[in-house]
């Protein structure tokens, strides 16, 4: 019995010490994270993002490489893009990364959605072009459908949000249109937050366009036609409660979302308010969404980050957070694992 205590104790205080070294090689947010395995080992990548500086110099395509194993965290080649990027998502498919759109920042401060598609495969660490998106895009909702396609709903394209959804089958390496978002003024968004879970999209929060950027509360599902999933059947579900979700990102874990960080207004990628014109400080809660009854709870969050893109996920049961913001604008080189209830 003692032996076995004595055990129990060691492997927690290796994962203790393990998640410790959880950092990345340097702070970085508005970044592109996903997890992929090789040889039986989970590693987190993470794509492009922004430095410290926090200025439009700071936009990079770097590539940070995590092992969560042993927690040895390196830089390692870049994407082959000529610029760095925010707002890109990434997403696995079949143990490869599809890092899709993001945006530019060019010296005179205009901005560039891209319409890039690269694909990342863990194993040789190399990257192929894959075809290039119907129309460029950034700070979008990107998801997987049953491990074979990839989906793209709303989000900005150079000057204005849009809500075409875009759909990426790897097999074929062709884009098509699936049915757009409904024609409303909230529909369409940029910054907004969410997932597919079985055949359906969810999603919330985010930009509209208008001044200011306000923010909109609205909660739509889409669900996807599984003999023809280009077909989406879309509906408003109502408002959420809880505080606003701006660059949130989300999670599924039994049948509950989580929508986790992010702020409760509006900003630019310097996290200066559009409105305010002064920092924006995290979310205080996560946004839990119960799939059978349909209803929302919020409960406090213990980490306090915003303007995330993805939330990695390596097992059924376990999900972290990379880089980010933390209150007022400093960055994250941290990688949190959140606790499921």
């Amino acid at each position: 019995m003692k032996n076995l205590l004595r055990l129990l104790l060691l492997i927690c205080l290796v994962e203790k010490l393990q998640a410790q070294k959880l950092l990345l090689p340097e702070p970085v947010t508005n970044q592109a994270s996903v997890a992929l395995h090789k040889n039986e080992t989970s590693f987190i990548y993470t794509f492009y993002g922004l430095d410290q500086t926090k200025k439009w110099s700071g936009v990079h395509n770097k590539v940070f490489r995590i092992n969560l194993s042993s927690g040895e965290s390196k830089q390692i080649q870049n994407i082959p893009d000529s610029m760095g990027r925010l707002a890109s998502s990434a997403s696995a498919i079949k143990n490869q990364a599809y890092i899709a759109g993001g945006y530019a920042i060019l010296e005179n401060g205009k901005e560039k959605s891209s319409k890039q598609l690269f694909i990342f495969n863990p194993q040789t660490e190399n990257f192929t072009k894959g075809a290039d998106l119907l129309i460029p895009i950034d700070d979008h909702i990107q998801s997987v459908w049953r491990d074979s396609l990839l989906y793209l709903v709303s989000g900005w394209s150079d000057s204005l949000n849009v809500r075409t959804v875009q759909v990426y089958n790897p097999s074929t390496n062709h884009w098509q249109f699936a049915t757009s978002l409904p024609d409303e003024k909230t529909t369409a968004v940029f910054g907004g937050s969410g997932m597919i879970v079985g055949d359906t999209i969810y999603f919330l929060g985010g930009a509209v366009f208008d001044k200011f950027y306000p923010s909109s509360r609205s909660f739509y599902k889409g669900v996807i036609n599984p003999t023809n999933p280009l077909i989406i059947k879309w509906l408003h579900a109502d408002e959420y409660n809880g505080e606003f979700r701006y660059r949130s990102a989300a999670y599924s874990n039994g049948n509950k979302i989580y929508f986790f960080g992010g702020s409760n207004e509006t900003y630019n990628y310097t996290g200066i308010s559009y409105r305010e014109k002064k920092p924006v400080q995290p979310n205080k809660t996560i946004l839990i969404y119960d799939l059978m009854s349909g209803k929302f709870s919020v409960k406090n969050s213990k980490e306090q980050i915003m303007d995330l893109r993805n939330i990695v996920q390596t097992t059924p049961n376990k999900f972290y957070v990379a880089g980010g913001m933390f209150a007022d604008q400093k960055l994250s080189n941290k990688v949190i694992q959140l606790t499921i209830e």
